[in-house]
């Protein structure tokens, strides 16, 4: 009778083999949660930046929405808006929560997104935190950072940001909002 199994070497070989494809392999299995992330930050941006061009036009061509002293604009919907230099203002809370569909996500009051019943954290930041990080020239206006769970949005670049750098309702020059993102620490 013959037995026909496998060597010890054989074995041995096939652990190899199988080692170094988990070796090369599972990093980018692993990786895929941060590509993921990253991917949904490409699309958020997209969405607050598309959010912020139709409200301006909005604005232009129905002039009649905006109250008395310019700083406020009513959506469709009912919902009131702030406005600074005829474009959607820079808070989240005030304007863009009304603008755009983010599911996960709420403000906070602190710089470290913590809040396990969130997926993504927005906290407001002014003018001085953009020029600072070399977003703008401008030292007006103000604006809003969205970033992951687990981030701290004052240590971590992997944020989303919005800037309107307009200081007042109607100012003599409108400054364009600014929409970037960040994902050098993500």
């Amino acid at each position: 009778m013959v037995n026909k199994g496998f060597t010890v070497i054989e074995l041995v070989v096939v652990i190899v083999l199988l080692a170094i494809l988990t070796v090369v392999a599972l990093p980018k299995f692993i990786n895929l949660q941060d590509d993921a992330n990253q991917a949904v930050m490409e699309s958020m941006k997209a969405a607050i930046k598309s959010a912020d061009s139709l409200i301006a036009l909005k604005i232009r061509l129905t002039p009649e929405a905006l109250n008395t002293a310019k700083n406020r604009f009513t959506l469709d919907s009912g919902q009131n808006i702030r406005v600074r230099g005829m474009l959607a203002d820079g808070r989240w809370n005030n304007t863009f929560v009304h603008l755009v569909d983010i599911k996960g996500i709420g403000q906070i009051s602190s710089n470290n997104c913590t809040d396990d019943s969130l997926e993504w954290c927005v906290r407001q930041r002014g003018a001085n935190w953009f020029l600072n990080r070399g977003y703008s020239t401008l030292g007006t206006g103000r604006g809003f950072v969205v970033f992951p769970l687990g981030k701290n949005v004052n240590q971590d670049r992997c944020y989303i940001y919005l800037l309107n750098q307009n200081d007042n309702a109607i100012p003599t020059t409108v400054q364009p909002s600014i929409v970037g993102i960040d994902l050098s620490e993500c």
